[in-house]
């Protein structure tokens, strides 16, 4: 009659992991779009928290097949090839003239990958509906944050700008995987007002650069709903030759200037300087585009006042100049290998993967600061977002959402 008890405390362990579970969902979907509004420092404290909840959840009550699970992940070419770009990032190291700075950067970005790891391979099999609504909500409610920030800040409160930037980055950052949760229940109604209020905040931002991402996202998603593979198809040729032949573009577009208005880019203004800057960084070392400067090189030399103002600041030029063409071949193969997988996702959420991917690579292509981690944060909780809406859709396939881990 021993089998009562044991049911019992197996019961009570499944409660006590479902419970620490969602636990970590609420503070990534609820907590961090409205907690960088609030602190700047909030996501950083939310993320690692919930993380450690996802484990012990997995501790208390083991979902049973990890090891399978992580066999998998690592056989990933994505995966693969993530791993790959942070080993010769640590190799970089040796010649960096940053070595401190970039030693602790690329053990956060280890630990954030780690991180991942363990969420997709000790998460359970299946995805409840309250967890996967649990992502647009929060939007929702980092949306109306901002816009008691902005209010705030109209009514005399001291509310840094940045904080609202960085709830849009988030917005972004997560805006088409919440979308690919709607959509996996059906609720595409619900996913068309979320991407119409993302498009209202962000013009009321007035950043030009995160309009790009949004409407580049938007595109994507339109064009992969009538022909995924096709889209999916152009696009890892096509982010795949951008970041494989960047700074060819800086050179083919400096001589044209020359060439067909007779002048330097520098005298064009904007955006031109800034090419005309990362045209001169270029030709000046060429030996050094093979291994790079080292990682964190670029970002430093401008933190620090070395390089101007005009210095280009996106990762497109960044992978470039820090890691040279082994980087930028790492970059350039896991976006195609990115975008190609896609298209074996359920055929519900593919289209909305394809515009996550799509819209943060624009993301990292133009926007600056990076240094701060928090797209890269923010990157993450697209990751765990992105599939818990893949494991919503039984008796389909289910993809590795480490493919969107690099990007």
């Amino acid at each position: 009659m021993s089998w009562v008890p044991n049911q019992a405390r197996n019961d009570e362990a499944a409660d006590a992991a479902n419970f620490l579970s969602r636990f970590g969902y609420v503070l990534l979907a609820l907590g961090v779009p409205a907690g960088v509004v609030l602190h700047e420092l909030a996501i950083f404290i939310l993320y690692p928290v919930a993380i450690a909840s996802f484990v012990l959840s997995a501790l208390i009550d083991p979902p049973g097949d990890i090891l399978h699970r992580m066999s998998r992940l690592f056989a990933t070419p994505v995966v693969g090839l993530s791993l790959a770009a942070i080993a010769w990032a640590g190799v970089s190291v040796l010649w960096t003239p940053y070595s401190i700075p970039a030693a602790q950067h690329l053990l956060k970005m280890t630990l954030w990958l780690i991180s991942l790891f363990l969420v997709l391979a000790t998460t359970r099999g299946h995805a409840r509906a309250t967890d996967l609504y649990l992502f647009p909500i929060g939007l929702v409610v980092g949306m109306a944050t901002m816009f008691a920030a902005f209010l705030a800040d109209k009514h005399g409160a001291e509310i840094s700008q940045h904080r609202i930037a960085d709830g849009a980055v988030v917005l972004l950052t997560t805006l088409f995987p919440a979308m690919g949760g709607l959509a996996a229940r059906g609720r595409n109604g619900w996913g068309r007002l979320l991407l119409m209020a993302a498009f209202v905040y962000i013009y009321a931002i007035g950043s030009t650069t995160m309009m790009i991402a949004l409407l580049l996202g938007f595109a994507t998603l339109s064009f992969a709903v009538s022909d995924l593979r096709r889209t999916t198809k152009d696009l890892a040729w096509a982010g795949a030759a951008l970041m494989a032949l960047g700074p060819l573009a800086t050179i083919i577009i400096a001589e044209m200037a020359r060439g067909v208005m007779n002048t330097g880019l520098a005298t064009l203004g904007r955006p031109f300087t800034t090419l005309a800057r990362a045209h001169a960084m270029v030709i000046h070392e060429k030996l050094l585009l093979i291994t790079g400067h080292g990682f964190e090189a670029l970002v430093r030399a401008i933190q620090t006042g070395l390089f101007p103002a005009g210095t280009p600041r996106g990762q497109l030029f960044a992978i470039w100049y820090e890691l040279g063409v082994v980087g930028a071949g790492l970059a350039a193969t896991a976006i195609w290998f990115g975008f190609r997988r896609i298209a074996n996702a359920p055929a519900r959420l593919a289209p909305y993967l394809a515009a996550a991917l799509a819209c943060n690579l624009t993301l990292a292509a133009l926007l600056e600061n990076f240094g701060d981690m928090l797209w890269t944060v923010s990157l993450g909780l697209a990751v765990i977002s992105s599939n818990v809406a893949a494991r919503s859709q039984y008796r389909t396939t289910r993809p590795s959402a480490a493919g969107l881990a690099l990007f």
